[in-house]
């Protein structure tokens, strides 16, 4: 008996390579000065050049591009985890778990941006930190978009454990959003002089404690 070689099955659909194409196209039209995707990175390490670039011009139909992109490549992450770690429990199509994933993501983005809408309006005084909070979501949402495309691509487009490992950094990357936000918003409420007791209690209430009960119910009806 000759032995066979076994190829390790790819996690890539056939309508995956369009969300590549959006978000690649995206990206070079965002970018035609060369100079935007440079502040998007030098922003979300310095609260100097964020500043600088809030007052920036003309960029909202960019912005509003990349956040699509970053809806996208979020829900194509959670497809890739299901199909990878999950394939026995999620058994519908791809596609359509690709369509519950962007669900999720928005929904999820949607109500940190309610939260802190709603604490403004109830908040006297910390509207402002609350909107340099949203502004950072945004900015690290971009910022995702450039740091998600390239494991993405070997995610989907590669095997064995060069596809595993891209998935893992992939999901990362995903979490890693809220968090730099989180920080960064948090920084700036100190230097406007916001109480970290205020601080705190945002945080506990509004970014731990849906995350703990999320993580919780996901737990329990998967394992």
């Amino acid at each position: 008996m000759n032995p066979t070689v076994r190829i390790a099955n790819q996690l890539s659909e056939d309508w995956m390579i369009l969300i590549f194409v959006f978000a690649l196209g995206i990206i070079a039209w965002v970018n035609r000065d060369n100079t935007v995707l440079r502040a998007i990175l030098r922003s979300v390490l310095s609260r100097r050049f964020f500043k600088q670039e809030e007052r920036r011009e003309g960029h909202a139909w960019k912005n509003f591009g990349m956040l699509i992109c970053f809806f996208l490549m979020g829900g194509l992450v959670l497809t890739l985890v299901s199909k990878r770690y999950f394939s026995n429990i999620f058994t519908s199509l791809p596609f359509y778990q690709f369509l519950v994933g962007v669900g999720v993501v928005v929904v999820l983005f949607g109500i940190k941006w309610v939260m802190t809408w709603l604490v403004a309006f109830f908040t006297a005084g910390a509207s402002t930190a609350l909107e340099d909070y949203n502004k950072y979501l945004a900015l690290t949402a971009r910022f995702a978009v450039l740091a998600l495309t390239g494991p993405l691509l070997l995610a989907v487009y590669s095997t064995g454990s060069v596809s595993d490992i891209a998935l893992n950094l992939s999901l990362i990357l995903l979490i890693t959003v809220p968090f730099l936000s989180t920080i960064q918003a948090m920084f700036s409420a100190m230097q406007m002089g916001v109480p970290f007791f205020y601080i705190f209690f945002y945080l506990c209430t509004f970014e731990v404690l849906p995350w703990a009960v999320l993580s919780k119910l996901i737990w329990l009806n998967v394992f």
